[in-house]
């Protein structure tokens, strides 16, 4: 695959900040340095079984679902050439030099801060951030990120940051309105 063909892929695999005041999209956008090699997406189904004496087997009645969940095992590494695409620096040195090991620290501490209350507003205080979550027409949703994991891994730089770090994200879809069967057997995708 081309390398213009591989950077026109991975623009379609990101994670954008939903609730960041005063920037672009673009400026708010994680783009993957790599396509996670599996995706995990998980839901599940509440049920109540009723027991009626007499009766073979229980009364099967519906509760509710469980949010739909993803992670994802992302990888950072200095000097692919992919972090010109994420727009979210705003340190003037990291605009210089992209592909550095500070640069991947920047995506780690921009995925962890998602996990953060944003204290911006010395009226009250915001939860954390939501995030679009887009991986090509796979996954299009809205979410919460539930968790982040780093594993940091050498060569290290003379400030001793990684060039290569490895970052398990969890995240749960949320919806104002509820998707029904027929939306997802339709395969409605998110535009944002």
């Amino acid at each position: 695959m081309a390398t213009n063909s591989l950077r026109a892929v991975l623009k379609q695999a990101f994670i954008r900040d939903l609730d960041a005041v005063g920037v672009s999209k673009e400026e708010n956008t994680l783009y993957f340095d790599y396509i996670p090699e599996e995706i995990p997406d998980s839901k599940t189904a509440n049920y109540n079984f009723i027991d009626i004496p007499g009766r073979s087997e229980p009364i099967v009645g519906y509760i509710n679902s469980s949010l739909r969940e993803f992670s994802l095992h992302l990888v950072f590494l200095a000097g692919v050439g992919q972090s010109k695409q994420a727009g979210f620096y705003a340190n003037e040195d990291l605009n210089k030099d992209p592909d550095s090991a500070t640069a991947v620290k920047q995506k780690v501490d921009w995925l962890r801060s998602l996990l953060y209350p944003d204290y911006s507003n010395p009226n009250f205080v915001r939860p954390p951030h939501k995030v679009f979550l887009g991986i090509g027409k796979l996954i299009r949703s809205q979410c919460v990120v539930a968790s982040v994991n780093a594993n940091y891994k050498g060569p290290w730089d003379e400030d001793l940051l990684p060039y290569l770090a490895e970052v398990d994200v969890s995240f749960q879809e949320i919806n104002e309105i509820p998707p029904g069967v027929n939306v997802v057997r339709a395969g409605t995708l998110g535009n944002l």
